[in-house]
C-alpha cells in the first residue's frame, strides 16, 4: 500500500558505515519527501543516526563466528525490522543485507536497491571452506538480486563482470556508479607540509587492506634511508576474520616503523597532514579512502586490482603496484617520496579528477534516480 510519503528503509551491517558512505543519499531522500529509517545492529552510531532525525531500527547480527542459530537470529531480525517499519523500497547495503534483505524484500514483494561495494573476504581468501562459503554466496545473491524489482548498484566493471559471468544479476537489474561520492567543499587540498613525506594509509586496520604489506614497505625504505615516515589512520575491527592484532599492532609502533592514528570523521585536517595516500588492498569495490585523497589533492600509491585501479589514473594522479607485493610497493613509492614537486603535480590532477567524476551530487541524484525507477515500476 502507497503511503502520502513514501518510505524508504536503508539495511546496512554497520551504523558507522551509513554514517561515512550513506548519510548524504539519505539526507536528499528525506528531502526530497521519503520517510527514511535506517536498519543496522545496534551500536554507537545509534544515536548520532537519531541526530540526524533518521527511525533507527535494530537487529542481531555477528560478524565473526557465526553459526546457523545467529544467522536465523539475523534474518529474522532483519525480518521484523522491515515489518515493522513498513517500506515503499529497500535500499541494502554489504552482502549480509543484500542476501538477506534481498530475499526478504523478493518474499514481500518490495522493490530493493542492494549496493555492491566489495566483494569481501569470501570472494577474496583462498581455502577450502572460503569455497564452499563462495557457493553459497552466490545463490543468495541470485536469490536477491534476479527478481524483476530489484536494481544493484556496482561501483566497477570488474564485479559487474563478474556478477554477469556468475547469472546473479539480470540483464538491466544494474547499474555503474563509481563510489561513494564526497563533498568537494568540505574535503579541499591544503599546501603539502613541510619536513619528511608522510605516507598515509586511512582504513581499517585489516590484513585485506594491504596493512602488513604498507609496514613491510616501510621496513624497506626506511632501511635505504628514505626522508619518509608511514602513518596508519584507523581502528582494529575485532568481528573482520582478517583485523590486525592488538600486538600486532603495537610492536610495530614500537619498532618505529609505523606512526598510530585512530580513525577520524575530520578527513580533511588528516590528509592534510600527509603528502601520500596509500591503499595497498587486495581487492575493493570503489574506495572512498582514495575518492577523499583526490578531493584533497593528494598523490596517491595503491594495487593493480579492481575498485583501487579504477579510482587513480596511473601516472598522472597517483602510482599502481601489483597486491601482495611489498617489494613492488616500495619500488613504486621511492620516487613520489623523493620528489615534492611530483606530489604536488599528481595531487592537483587528482583533485581536478575528483571534481570531473567523484561529486557527491552526482552520486546522490543518480539514487534517487533509482528510487523514483522502482517506485514507478512497483505501481505498473
Amino acid at each position: 500500500m502507497a503511503h502520502l510519503s513514501p518510505k524508504l528503509l536503508i539495511l546496512i551491517s554497520n551504523g558507522s558505515f551509513f554514517l561515512s558512505h550513506r548519510l548524504p543519499v539519505a539526507r536528499a531522500a528525506r528531502e526530497a519527501g521519503f520517510e527514511v529509517a535506517v536498519a543496522c545492529p545496534k551500536d554507537a552510531s545509534r544515536g548520532e543516526i537519531l541526530a540526524h532525525g533518521f527511525s533507527h531500527l535494530s537487529f542481531a547480527m555477528r560478524r565473526r563466528g557465526s553459526t546457523i542459530f545467529s544467522e536465523i537470529a539475523t534474518l529474522i531480525g532483519m525480518a521484523r525490522a522491515i515489518r515493522a517499519f513498513r517500506p515503499d523500497i529497500i535500499h541494502l547495503v554489504t552482502s549480509k543485507p543484500i542476501i538477506y534483505g534481498g530475499v526478504l524484500a523478493r518474499m514481500l514483494g518490495i522493490p530493493a536497491v542492494s549496493s555492491i561495494s566489495g566483494l569481501g573476504h569470501v570472494f577474496i581468501g583462498k581455502g577450502l571452506k572460503l569455497a564452499l562459503m563462495r557457493v553459497l554466496v552466490v545463490v543468495g545473491y541470485r536469490l536477491s538480486l534476479s527478481r524483476r524489482r530489484s536494481i544493484a548498484i556496482f561501483q566497477n566493471n570488474s564485479d559487474l563482470g563478474l556478477f554477469r559471468k556468475l547469472g546473479i544479476v539480470r540483464e538491466g537489474g544494474f547499474c555503474l556508479i563509481p563510489g561513494s561520492g564526497v563533498d568537494l567543499s568540505a574535503i579541499r587540498p591544503a599546501p603539502l607540509p613541510a619536513g619528511p613525506t608522510v605516507v598515509a594509509l586511512p582504513a581499517r586496520l585489516l590484513r585485506d587492506k594491504g596493512v602488513v604489506e604498507f609496514v613491510e614497505a616501510s621496513r624497506i625504505l626506511r632501511s635505504e634511508g628514505a626522508d619518509c615516515a608511514f602513518r596508519l589512520i584507523g581502528d582494529l575491527d575485532p568481528g573482520n576474520p582478517t583485523s590486525v592484532t592488538p600486538q600486532e599492532l603495537a610492536r610495530w609502533e614500537a619498532e618505529g616503523v609505523v606512526e598510530v592514528y585512530p580513525y577520524t570523521r575530520d578527513v580533511g585536517a588528516a590528509l592534510a597532514c600527509c603528502h601520500i595516500v596509500a591503499l595497498p588492498s587486495y581487492r575493493e569495490g570503489f574506495p572512498k579512502t582514495l575518492i577523499d585523497a583526490a578531493a584533497a589533492g593528494r598523490a596517491c600509491a595503491t594495487t593493480d586490482v579492481p575498485g583501487c585501479r579504477d579510482a587513480v589514473i596511473d601516472g598522472q594522479t597517483g602510482v599502481l603496484f601489483p597486491a601482495r607485493d611489498s617489494k613492488a610497493m616500495a619500488e613504486a613509492l621511492r620516487p613520489l617520496i623523493a620528489s615534492r614537486r611530483r606530489q604536488a603535480a599528481m595531487g592537483a590532477a587528482a583533485r581536478a579528477h575528483a571534481e570531473a567524476h567523484f561529486a557527491i551530487g552526482d552520486v546522490v541524484n543518480r539514487n534517487l534516480a533509482i528510487y523514483r525507477q522502482l517506485m514507478a515500476m512497483a505501481v505498473e
